[in-house]
């Protein structure tokens, strides 16, 4: 999808936090993207709490999905040939290339980056999740390769200091942060959006009303929740309701109709 120039939208989401009203959320697209002027969203006083994921080492085998008539999977091939850009799969097994190109544009005032192929898409589900009264957080959009390994890095030296072995270390920290080149975020395609009046990164987003809604609704802007809990089998990710990845229209709206993962929609391409 490219990106079209429009005019000024604006999302603005209010934050009651011990009493102070905080100023959340506003996308302007004005055409010029280096304003950072796209998406705003002010950082919350602490970083989200983030929940531990369940994960096994790179390289382990994924549930193979059930497999669908020929005629589906040439269905899919069709919809993979028009989206192509939006649907790499990335995932414990399967590496980013390091070749691949994020196409990033600034959001959130400057405070992040994400893939120019959602930007549309998220203003427009943002206005209309704003309009049934929900405003969200963005905590978290595209992260570099190098700033994943830190991640990595940060988590074993911090175990080791507190007396655990490397090997156990890497367990752990791989348990809560996906290997370099093996994050969704490094496409800048998949964001973590929290609830304006939760700012825990943890299950206790799925008893949101927002996310109820997001879970719902995501699928006609493009959107699927990537970590659904009916399917950590096939992701081998714990169910994650703050995750949510670009996939574009076609690719979200069939995924929701056949009840597929990212995962089974790759397993399904004929």
């Amino acid at each position: 999808m490219k990106r079209s120039k429009k005019a000024i939208v604006s999302l603005l989401g209010v934050l009651a936090a011990e009493g102070v009203i905080v100023f959340l959320l506003t996308c302007i697209w004005t055409g010029n993207i280096m304003s950072g002027g796209n998406t705003a969203a002010m950082a919350p006083s602490a970083a989200p709490a983030q929940q531990e994921r369940s994960v096994s080492p790179p390289g382990t085998a994924l549930a193979k999905a059930t497999a669908v008539p020929s005629y589906e999977g040439k269905k899919i091939k069709n919809i993979f040939k028009a989206c192509k850009k939006t649907l790499v799969l990335v995932n414990e097994k399967e590496k980013l290339k390091t070749s691949y190109h994020p196409s990033l544009i600034p959001i959130c005032q400057g405070r992040l980056q994400a893939s120019e192929y959602l930007y549309d898409s998220l203003a427009q589900m943002l206005a209309d999740a704003r309009d049934e009264g929900y405003q969200f957080y963005i905590a978290s959009a595209y992260r570099s390769r190098d700033k994943q390994q830190r991640l990595v890095d940060d988590g074993v030296r911090k175990r080791m200091r507190r007396g655990a072995s490397y090997d156990e270390a890497i367990e752990k920290t791989y348990n809560e942060i996906m290997p370099a080149g093996h994050s969704e975020h490094e496409t800048g395609l998949a964001l973590d959006i929290l609830c304006s009046g939760n700012m825990q990164m943890d299950i206790s987003q799925k008893e949101e009303p927002g996310n109820k809604w997001l879970c719902k609704n995501c699928h006609k802007y493009g959107f699927i929740l990537r970590y659904p809990k009916s399917k950590e089998h096939i992701t081998n990710i714990t169910y994650e309701p703050w995750h949510f990845r670009y996939v574009g229209e076609r690719a979200a709206n069939y995924m929701r109709e056949n009840n597929m993962t990212l995962e089974e929609f790759w397993d399904n391409m004929e």
